[in-house]
């Protein structure tokens, strides 16, 4: 079970929106953190485009992209919500991280672009660097 995406890399490796790549539904699109080929889903009635990983298509970095392996709190809670909304898919949950391996300071998805993972990386919000006005959430 992969979450939903709405920000992937278009053919030419610029940032794209889901609702942006509606123009062009049929392009190639991967991830913009660990660089897998991404399946596009347009628009249906109430739902917004979004992009998915694609089994045939995750490269060696996809598995601790947190696209690819959602937090297990979000899929227990994705699971009972399913027995309501059977097509309902994760979430991947934005903060502040610090990487313990590189020491950077960032904010989005648990993966850290630098190290091309998200093992070592820390909510920035429990870490002490954070509480004593150290994080800078840099980039």
């Amino acid at each position: 079970m992969y979450a939903k995406s709405f920000l992937a890399l278009d053919g030419n490796g610029r940032l794209t929106g889901a609702r942006t790549a509606q123009t062009a539904p049929y392009a190639y699109y991967t991830c913009h953190l660990c660089g897998s080929a991404l399946r596009y889903h347009p628009q249906h009635d109430t739902e917004r485009p979004w992009f998915e990983h694609t089994d045939d298509g995750l490269t060696e970095h996809a598995q601790q992209c947190p696209y690819v392996r959602p937090e297990r709190r979000e899929i227990r809670l994705i699971k009972r919500l399913q027995q309501f909304v059977p097509d309902a898919l994760p979430v991947v949950r934005k903060a502040s991280w610090y990487c313990r391996q590189c020491h950077h300071d960032y904010y989005g998805e648990q993966y850290c672009t630098h190290c091309q993972t998200g093992r070592f990386s820390e909510d920035g919000e429990q870490n002490e660097r954070y509480k004593n006005g150290a994080g800078d959430h840099a980039g």
